[in-house]
């Protein structure tokens, strides 16, 4: 209640202003000893939990633009991003009004890929908007054919266009209205992770109708500007040092989009892990599992999250640099997590799985014998965790890297119920689950289907094979069309145009169509108690009612199943 109270009087305050311009935006000065409670439960929130592959379907689903049903495209800024192809997506830029067209080469990598495409369109002065100018960029962007994001005036929220929230929403809404004419552009908003801390993310929001997507920048520093020395108050509140994992930087983002009941798809427009400061390299201890977690554990925790653009590259003037060329560790992390099939690796394309909490999975399918598990394991102030794995009380595997992948050999278990613990640092977490055949499934015990028996089929004693097993359907066999009556000695033809089965021997006739109750013999219907049915890509039909058609006795041996037939 009391941040729906501090949001109306905001909305007030924001209204009365832009109703007076001639008053500067002032912002309310925060409760600092709140705002700092806040982000240290935020920080110090232990995460434990035991993942799997869970099907593409289970993921949140938002209908966006563009949004895919699940999984998260992998970009980067597309000069960089050579070593590390195929991309889903190519991360590139707009400098203001000062461009018509994309920045070469990322243009012609554009043109000629086949990946989607997030543009950050930098806007440094709201007084400045040339709508002639964007309307021709956009004209020439939308003319590439590709599916492109416009991320217009991001990063308001620790920037001069964020001094006044009323002037940037309606420049976002008047932009994002001409963005919506184009089929092949959509409109992202996307603010700082954690920004100025007096700028709220409420100030900047311009309503769902003028948002396809959400995102943020999010980018995990050693240091708070560049400073060695940084507070402890500082690290807790732009969560960095200790506290810079991605996981923590976008908590205050997804409180805010939780609160105010937004639905999007997310995407980190840009972000990385500082491999390096103007001050040197940051140690590979610091940096590999914070990249690691940036990899892997945004899209564990968070499968909303359908986007990821690596910011492969350094500006000059910053303190903190997050490329990859030059640290082959960081290079084999990220090759790691976008080979693993998490990712969307191009703009038609899907990922294998969605993270989902083992309890959510569904039935979980062996390979080769094995279910591939992963523990999402944030412990504060711990990065050097090692999990350990035991089934049924016993030590079966310990991983001490995140994503603490444990390749599971369910072969030798038998069927029924048992138990997986994990454990790490003190903390544990215990989970039943249930072992059926070749598959397992976590949770509530899975309710008993039982197998369909193999039904058979003989004739003259001998066993006949079917590219499409024989079912049962009220109480009568269904089998291909084609193999029963060749069998039987009929040519067989097929009328597409009239869905219609024709089978031929000697002078006689028959035709089956399918869904009909009946059939024809040299022209008289007889009834059938089943209809012909489409199954698997093949036409079954009434093994007893076409047999005895052309002839053949038919009788059916319940003890084995088998429909036995005799010409």
């Amino acid at each position: 209640m009391k941040n729906k109270i501090i949001a109306a009087m905001l909305l007030l305050s924001m209204t009365f202003i832009y109703a007076a311009p001639a008053f500067a935006f002032t912002f309310p000065e925060p409760d600092w000893g709140a705002l700092l409670r806040q982000r240290e439960n935020m920080v110090k929130q232990t995460d434990f939990e035991l993942y799997a592959e869970g099907d593409v379907q289970s993921a949140p689903f938002y209908g966006a633009k563009f949004e895919p049903r699940g999984g998260a495209y992998l970009g980067m800024v597309a000069e960089t991003s050579e070593e590390f192809a195929p991309m889903g997506c190519y991360l590139t830029y707009i400098d203001n009004m000062n461009q018509d067209d994309l920045y070469y080469p990322a243009n012609q990598m554009i043109e000629n890929g086949n990946s989607v495409v997030m543009v950050g369109w930098t806007i440094s002065n709201l007084d400045s908007i040339d709508y002639g100018q964007v309307r021709r960029v956009l004209e020439r962007i939308n003319g590439y054919g590709k599916q492109i994001f416009v991320r217009f005036a991001n990063e308001m929220n620790e920037s001069s266009i964020g001094s006044d929230p009323n002037k940037y929403v309606d420049v976002f809404r008047r932009v994002a209205d001409m963005i919506h004419e184009y089929p092949n552009l959509a409109v992202v908003w996307s603010p700082m992770d954690i920004g100025s801390l007096d700028r709220p993310f409420e100030y900047f929001y311009p309503g769902d109708s003028y948002v396809d997507w959400v995102g943020i920048s999010c980018y995990s520093m050693m240091y708070f500007l560049g400073n060695p020395n940084t507070t402890y108050k500082d690290s807790v509140y732009f969560m960095t040092g200790d506290y810079a994992w991605a996981t923590n930087k976008v908590k205050p983002f997804m409180e805010f989009l939780k609160n105010n009941n937004i639905n999007k798809p997310i995407m980190i427009s840009e972000g990385g892990v500082a491999t390096n400061t103007d001050r040197g390299p940051t140690p590979s201890n610091w940096t590999a599992p914070r990249l690691r977690s940036f990899m892997w554990n945004l899209v564990m925790k968070y499968p909303q999250i359908k986007m990821i653009n690596y910011f492969n590259t350094h500006r000059a003037n910053e303190t903190s640099r997050y490329d990859l060329a030059d640290y082959p560790y960081a290079k084999e992390i990220y090759k790691e997590a976008a080979n693993s099939g998490a990712y969307i690796r191009s703009a038609d394309g899907s990922s294998d799985f969605v993270f989902q909490p083992a309890n959510n999975a569904g039935t979980l399918a062996a390979k080769n014998g094995f279910v591939k598990l992963y523990t999402l394991a944030y412990m504060p102030n711990q990065p050097d965790i090692t999990v350990n794995y035991y089934i049924d009380g016993a030590w079966k595997h310990s991983s001490n890297q995140i994503p603490y992948i444990y390749n599971f050999n369910i072969s030798a278990l038998t069927d029924g119920a048992h138990t997986l613990k994990i454990s790490a640092s003190g903390s544990e977490k215990s989970y039943t689950f249930y072992k059926r055949g070749a598959a397992i499934q976590f949770g509530a015990e899975p309710a008993y289907v039982p197998a369909a028996p193999t039904i058979n089929v003989t004739l003259n004693g001998r066993n006949l094979t079917f590219d499409q097993p024989p079912v049962m359907e009220s109480d009568r066999v269904l089998v291909p069309m084609r193999r029963i009556f060749e069998a039987l000695g009929a040519d067989v033809y097929w009328d597409d145009a009239a869905q219609t089965a024709i089978a031929e021997k000697g002078s006689k006739t028959i035709m089956i169509k399918i869904n009909a109750s009946y059939m024809t013999i040299d022209g008289d219907r007889e009834a059938l108690d089943v209809p012909a049915r489409l199954i698997g890509d093949r036409t079954m039909v009434p093994a007893r009612a076409v047999s005895e058609a052309l002839g053949c006795d038919v009788s059916w041996n319940d003890a084995t199943q088998t429909v036995i037939i005799t010409d």
